[in-house]
């Protein structure tokens, strides 16, 4: 699944040297500065803004009970969870049902294809960056007016985000010294488990992307 590796490898060290220099110390002092309440708040409050995205492809799968949770994740925690920033609907057994279009094009049979690096966003496949553009897309953030207001709330989006992986990345220098192939082998496998909702007939794998 890696035929560009002549291209994907120096993308990958240019977004990581990227990575270092800025969005890692940034996510470091994110991390260390606000209470945990506080960060909590802000991570739903971007995840309630994908609820649209999870929404429309769980229909497009024909999930038609995910559909309905992913609408009332959305319209519960939008009002009663003070614009997403209180998952409610958690607490009310709505349980977070995340779904892409590039998981969507899986459901119906297309292969991954090519693994490719994206400059600045990192890991993809052909069959995913159609979804990644889509999601952009539909994601509210893309519909503010306020250009410097909507170019912060990405940029916090993205510390945020970033914040939440230091964990992993600990965890991920730990097994290999190869942070390349890491990285692709972990992405290729978390995806193949999202498109088949963990119905994977390897189970060492299963178990391997549980863990």
């Amino acid at each position: 699944n890696d035929p560009w590796q002549s291209v994907n490898r120096p993308v990958f060290a240019m977004n990581d040297a990227f990575d270092q220099a800025l969005f890692k110390p940034l996510a470091k002092g994110y991390n260390a500065i606000p209470p945990e309440p506080v960060k909590t708040g802000v991570t739903n409050f971007f995840s309630n803004l994908n609820e649209i995205d999870n929404a429309l492809n769980n229909l497009f799968q024909g999930k038609a009970d995910r559909f309905a949770t992913s609408v009332g994740r959305l319209a519960i925690n939008s009002t009663l969870g003070l614009a997403g920033i209180i998952d409610v609907a958690s607490h009310m057994g709505l349980t977070h049902a995340p779904e892409d279009f590039g998981q969507t094009i899986g459901t119906l049979g297309s292969g991954s294809g090519p693994y490719v690096v994206l400059p600045l966003l990192g890991s993809s496949s052909v069959r995913d960056i159609p979804g990644r553009i889509l999601s952009m897309y539909l994601n509210p953030l893309a519909w503010l007016d306020d250009v410097s207001f909507r170019n912060i709330m990405v940029g916090v989006n993205a510390v945020d985000a970033r914040s939440n992986l230091l964990a992993k990345e600990d965890i991920a220098s730990e097994i290999s010294d190869d942070k390349y192939t890491l990285y692709k082998d972990a992405y290729l496998e978390e995806r193949e488990f999202e498109i088949s909702d963990g119905n994977l007939n390897d189970s060492d794998l299963t178990s391997d992307i549980v863990d």
